[in-house]
């Protein structure tokens, strides 16, 4: 039995309730049911916080969650609430004390998760771990459920304390309410918050109409391509944009008759271009019954016409160039192991030979290869003027990785916040890549989960990391879109194609579109600021020229380790140094303005504030639970007057 102390929570005055525990072997025998214990009493800053729309489908009490890698031993007792939204622990530690220490998302609590971004969950038994299937029945007592998110976080849950059949209730509820199997079960249908009435033309350029593309080329500066409304309501392909950018010489009616060759009926597109005329242009591959390549060459050849040069375009196939979505899956699952480790033994032994395991996940592998390609085929557009034309499959999956990482390298205005956003819309989301699907916010059996999404922001993690002055936005930034690609009030990625969008818009259940570019709907300014990174310098415009060996590639801990509290770096690891780069950056800023003459510089405000941020950032930050065990005194960081919240940690967004 466990000793009396370790059992009984004592509650203060105002019902405050310890929330930490810690089993303990004891000679001591208690006579009182656990069960039978007081329940915990949480008041209103501590309860679960519900959004406009949103409802309770389950709510279970006196549940221990555990933490991490603490084999069983830490645990915070609280009310575990499943609802048509999100899955929220509470407990009686206030979401006010980790304030100014964590990213603080709007949407969700310290302790919740979307269900969308729920991967897998497992029954746990005294020694044994099953994997739940969803839309099963699970009929057995549940003693714990083990909860894997797609963001590599974990959630481990204890019933046994609570209700009777309370951890099959709520196993149940998971199972039926995470793997919807149509859209219109999906929270963004309830969600009844009005509009913000925000501008999105700000963050993104969404390329829903024809007016976004013709700018984009118009942009450029791209010639002999035209913009055809052979698509218009969708009528040649339902992958596809209305506005299609296709060779001039090439008619719509031509067109039309060759996309029935083609998987998706996903022709030849436009997606970018140079001044001298090199194109860069995707497509599907033909379909399997398709025994010549008549109508292929015949687009091909109008392709080698748009050229200012007549050069035959370079056509590379991805899908035997690069690795198929089942390999990136495969991969994928490996990584996620190394993640999350089932006890403290695991991951000691995980540890000792981490570099052999990381090396058979092939994830690594993985990035080098598409960074390869995309090198490769950058050097042909910039180099040898040559037009690309990538080539795989349905045409939405490795085409929108190598596509996107091309423009990147080549192109500056991808590199700022607001052109990657605008870029991810144009490549990923208005090309139609089937995130429904491959991030599972729908059930499907026919398409598996596959997180090629994922596998892009890496690589693009790597080219920030081999050039930091480059890009505009930071790692923070990468890590929390990811976080966001599964939080299901958004539509940006909740859709397979444009035109699904436009049903749900349009259709019988009227979906009100909210892009997840609109950041202050979940983040404050202050977290927002993070997003920004102190040494970009806008006149980096060149070429980028990455290492793409894997011996030269890292692993990006912040986003897949970052729920581990042991492998975190206490007062150290990349924030520091950010942070040290935003008060670097500032005084520059500042000892401008006054070489100016400005008399109105900005002084320091929130000094105090920021002082005890310096002393408790630790390698994880902003996404660390553990800040506020740590305390230093480093007046090296702490001693400057220009610790404040504009000029550190707003200033690039001025």
């Amino acid at each position: 039995m466990r000793s009396f102390t370790d059992i009984v929570f004592h509650c203060s005055l105002k019902h405050k309730t310890m929330i930490m525990g810690e089993a303990k072997d004891s000679g001591f025998k208690s006579y009182i049911d656990e069960s039978m214990l007081e329940n915990i009493v949480l008041n209103d800053e501590q309860r679960t916080k519900f959004l406009r729309g949103e409802t309770i489908v389950c709510e279970v009490e006196n549940v221990r969650m555990y933490r991490p890698l603490s084999d069983k031993k830490k645990f915070t007792t609280g009310v575990l609430t499943i609802t048509t939204f999100k899955l929220s622990f509470a407990c009686a530690e206030e979401e006010t004390d980790w304030k100014g220490l964590i990213q603080h998302n709007n949407l969700l609590g310290v302790n919740d998760i979307c269900l969308s971004s729920i991967d897998t969950i497992y029954q746990i038994g005294e020694k044994t771990r099953k994997k739940l299937v969803p839309g099963q029945n699970v009929s057995g007592k549940v003693k714990e459920l083990l909860i894997i998110c797609k963001n590599m976080r974990s959630f481990e849950f204890c019933f046994k304390f609570s209700t009777k059949d309370s951890g099959k209730s709520v196993a149940n509820v998971l199972l039926h309410h995470c793997y919807p199997k149509r859209h219109s079960l999906l929270f963004a249908y309830e969600y009844s918050e009005p509009p913000s009435g925000k501008s999105i033309s700000r963050e993104a350029r969404l390329f829903r109409t024809k007016e976004d593309w013709r700018l984009e080329y118009n942009r450029t500066k791209c010639k002999n391509w035209r913009i055809s409304d052979v698509n218009q309501n969708f009528r040649t392909s339902h992958m596809l944009v209305e506005s299609l950018i296709i060779p001039q010489s090439l008619t719509d009616s031509a067109l039309t008759q060759a996309v029935e060759h083609f998987r998706n009926r996903c022709g030849p597109v436009w997606v970018w271009g140079t001044p001298l005329g090199a194109a860069l242009v995707r497509m599907a591959d033909l379909l399997p019954t398709i025994t010549d390549r008549i109508q292929e060459n015949t687009v091909l050849e109008h392709i080698r016409r748009s050229h200012p040069d007549k050069k035959p375009p370079y056509l590379f196939d991805l899908s035997r160039e690069c690795p198929s979505p089942k390999d990136v899956y495969n991969s994928y699952l490996k990584l996620r192991d190394l993640c999350v480790p089932e006890s403290t033994r695991q991951f000691k032994q995980q540890d000792f030979k981490f570099y052999g395991l990381l090396d058979n996940s092939k994830w690594l592998t993985f990035v080098s290869i598409c960074l390869s390609k995309s090198l490769e085929a950058a050097e042909l557009l910039s180099t040898h003027n040559s037009t690309i034309v990538l080539q795989e499959g349905n045409g939405t999956d490795m085409n929108c990785v190598i596509s996107s990482l091309v423009q990147i390298i080549l192109d500056p205005h991808f590199r700022t916040k607001y052109g990657f956003q605008s870029l991810i819309q144009k490549d990923w989301v208005a090309m139609g890549h089937q995130f429904a699907y491959r991030l599972s916010h729908i059930l499907d059996k026919e398409v598996e989960f596959c997180p090629l999404f994922l596998l892009f922001l890496d690589c693009v993690w790597q080219l920030l990391q081999q050039f930091p002055m480059a890009f505009n936005f930071s790692e923070t930034y990468l890590t929390t879109l990811w976080d966001s690609v599964g939080i299901s009030i958004f539509d940006t990625f909740l859709f397979n194609c444009e035109h699904d969008r436009v049903l749900a818009e349009t259709g019988q259940d009227k979906l009100v579109l909210r892009s997840v570019w609109d950041w202050s709907r979940q983040f404050n300014e202050r977290d927002i600021a993070f997003f920004c990174n102190p040494l970009f310098q806008d006149t980096f415009t060149e070429k980028l020229k990455p290492k793409t060996e894997t011996s030269a590639l890292g692993i990006w801990n912040q986003c897949y380790f970052r729920w581990i509290p042991d492998l975190e770096i206490r007062c150290g690891g990349r924030p520091q140094i950010d942070l040290c780069a935003r008060l670097i950056v500032s005084e520059v800023w500042e000892l401008r303005e006054k070489l100016e003459g400005k008399e109105n510089c900005k002084h320091v405000q929130n000094r105090e504030e920021y002082v005890k941020l310096l002393n408790t950032v630790s390698s994880f930050y902003p996404f660390s639970h553990n800040a506020k065990e740590v305390t230093i005194n480093n007046t090296l960081l702490t001693s400057s007057d220009a610790l404040d919240t504009q000029s550190i940690l707003n200033m690039n967004n001025d």
